[in-house]
């Protein structure tokens, strides 16, 4: 398995870490290479077999000769442009020229060819190199075929896995444990970075607090490293000044930190609402989506691919993109509607336990052993 990996925190390393860890629950052995991000070396765990780092075209040539004298079956790459190096991360088609063991890609980032982002030909080059495709959804899978002409045959669709937590307590009991019973709870969770569109969420809130002035909207997670690291706290400090302008910073509530997966699942759990004000229309994954409705959420999210997907048929409600008075106006249906709440949440929940990661699982080790008979066959 190859990919960003705990403690590096981003959403592919966590994605990583879940599907490894599932298919060793199925007794599959699996060794993972880690991606490093940054010139300080972690401390990855003992799955952790082998690092390499993010900008040494070099690494990915040795890792290459390390793969082929070791006895694999399969190579399962999480790709995604910015994690690794090279020029829209081409130093990994320097490994997968050189590698002789079957090849599984998937497929995070899928932007259509008019979007303006010169991905085209790096993008081709994994698919080629790649003996089979993943994506997350048809919607990837579409933009693949119309776009770049790409043989649907070589593309499987295996939804984003979410984890399954036993939790010994009551939605109930989990809201009064946050302190937050009383309330009508927003939440938006993950990484915070610009591109998430919190800003529209906050300008809302004046007009669903005349309607029901028992609301909080919980912003869950810490800043995105990467995003961190060269602005600082400015989005967030951005968005509490802006709370503090609409008079509504009471009712805004930021809990900055990097959420165990059991917290992230506590949050949703205890939510009513996950509002997912997204800016980018082509995203064609989403780890927060996926938990919020496999969970049983209703989700009110703007219509990036994803969300056009999984929320079809009355699994979840959309709004505009930049656009407070279409958030505003959802929470309120649902707010005014408990049957419609009611109806959207076990329609969300009857698709999401089909995101659970021992489904997931079981359907990437039928392709792994489907792949490799065929590749042996040839």
């Amino acid at each position: 398995m190859i990919g960003t990996y705990p403690p590096t925190k981003c959403g592919i390393a966590e994605y990583t870490k879940e599907l490894t860890q599932s298919l060793m629950a199925k007794g599959v052995d699996v060794d993972v290479v880690a991606v490093n991000q940054d010139n300080i070396m972690l401390n990855y765990p003992k799955n952790v077999v082998y690092v390499i780092r993010r900008d040494i075209r070099e690494d990915y040539i040795k890792l290459a000769k390390f793969v082929n004298t070791e006895d694999y079956d399969v190579v399962h790459i999480q790709h995604e442009f910015g994690i690794f190096g090279g020029e829209w991360g081409s130093y990994i088609i320097d490994f997968m020229k050189r590698i002789k063991v079957p090849v599984i890609t998937t497929l995070h980032t899928v932007l259509p060819s008019n979007a303006e982002i010169p991905i085209e030909k790096p993008l081709k080059k994994v698919i080629k190199y790649s003996d089979l495709v993943t994506v997350m959804n048809y919607s990837s899978l579409n933009i693949l075929r119309n776009d770049y002409g790409i043989d649907t045959k070589k593309i499987t669709v295996v939804p984003h896995g979410i984890r399954t937590i036993y939790l010994d307590k009551t939605p109930r009991e989990i809201r009064e444990e946050l302190g937050i019973d009383e309330y009508f709870i927003l939440l938006t969770i993950g990484l915070i970075s610009p591109n998430k569109g919190i800003e529209y969420a906050i300008k809302a809130l004046p007009k669903i607090l005349k309607y029901n002035d028992k609301v909080l909207y919980l912003i869950v997670g810490e800043t995105h490293p990467k995003l961190k690291a060269i602005y600082g706290e400015s989005y967030r400090e951005k968005l509490e000044r802006l709370a503090r302008e609409l008079g509504v910073e009471d009712k805004v509530v930021f809990i900055n930190k990097f959420l165990t997966k059991e917290e992230y699942i506590k949050y949703i759990i205890a939510s009513d609402v996950v509002i997912l004000p997204y800016l980018d229309k082509y995203q064609v994954s989403s780890g927060s989506l996926s938990y919020a409705i496999g969970y049983g959420k209703v989700v009110i999210s703007t219509p990036f691919l994803y969300a056009l997907e999984v929320l079809s048929n009355g699994r979840g409600l959309l709004c505009r993109f930049r656009d407070p008075n279409s958030i505003a106006r959802a929470v309120i249906v649902v707010m005014k509607n408990p049957r419609l709440k009611a109806m959207i949440e076990a329609k969300a929940l009857e698709y999401g336990l089909k995101l659970r990661w021992e489904a997931v699982s079981e359907s990437l080790l039928k392709v792994y052993k489907r792949m490799k008979e065929v590749i042996l066959h040839e």
